[in-house]
């Protein structure tokens, strides 16, 4: 089982300032108009309440290492102080500061869930190999007191060999902190790149002989001068047959005549 290692944020609070406002659109835009946003806080038994805050105060309270897991004293006039977290909140598209803010009570003597991040560390013995390392899970979903919410989850990745996977199962977890996630979750895992295949250059095919207008030419030259020649060939053996008749009479009256 991979050894884990957990920051725990000792009961950090930011204390935050708030009034309450009254509901409805037109009240949040004169809010705006005057530097504050709207707000609403909840928790079970508690009063929800329509407020206004600073969100610049908002955005330094959850800018330290706790991110959205900041314990916020939230600190309301004529009404009291309220431990919380930030569950939900809007922002401007474009210049991205807070526009709206949910906050969520919290009993400290009673179990939250909540996502914490997970932090590898070392350096795993399949990446020494060759292998290329991948977190496939960023964060994981647990619950626990407010009091033991973890900073963050290190786990140690330097056993993880090629081809293999650091599931949930093998991680232990902090004293105190349980997983939501069902154990068969795949947390990093070391892969070996694919080889790349070179393709086979494009096979050259013969290209079938063109014959040419000399090439053709020539040909019908050649074939004209045999034709030419049969020509004078049968010509030839035409007076040589006459001359073999006329010979032939010449020597029958010359037998006559004796």
């Amino acid at each position: 089982m991979t050894e884990t290692y957990c920051r725990r944020n000792y009961m950090q609070q930011f204390e935050l300032q708030a009034q309450v406002r009254k509901a409805g659109k037109g009240g949040s835009h004169a809010l705006r108009r005057e530097g504050k946003i709207p707000a609403v806080f909840y928790g079970k038994g508690q009063e929800n309440l329509d407020l206004s805050v600073n969100p610049r105060e908002l955005e330094r309270a959850i800018s330290s290492e706790m991110g959205m897991n900041t314990i916020i004293k939230l600190k309301v006039a004529e009404k009291g102080e309220y431990p919380v977290l930030l569950r939900d909140y809007q922002a401007h598209l474009i210049k991205r500061h807070f526009t709206h803010a949910d906050f969520q009570y919290l009993d400290l003597s009673k179990k939250i869930h909540l996502s914490v991040r997970i932090h590898l560390t070392g350096r795993a013995a399949g990446v020494k190999e060759g292998g290329i390392l991948e977190q496939v899970t960023r964060e994981l979903h647990v619950s626990c007191l407010p009091t033991s919410i973890p900073k963050e989850i290190s786990v140690d990745i330097s056993d993880l060999k090629v081809n293999q996977n650091l599931h949930l199962s093998d991680i232990k977890l902090p004293a105190g902190v349980e997983s939501d996630e069902k154990t068969d979750v795949t947390i990093a895992a070391v892969i070996m790149p694919k080889e790349e295949e070179i393709p086979a250059g494009p096979q050259v095919m013969a290209e079938p002989e063109v014959l040419t207008a000399k090439k053709v030419e020539g040909a019908e030259g050649e074939a004209g001068k045999e034709g030419a020649a049969g020509k004078e060939g049968a010509k030839a053996g035409g007076e040589a047959k006459k001359a073999g008749g006329e010979t032939k009479k010449e020597e029958k009256k010359a037998s006559e005549k004796k």
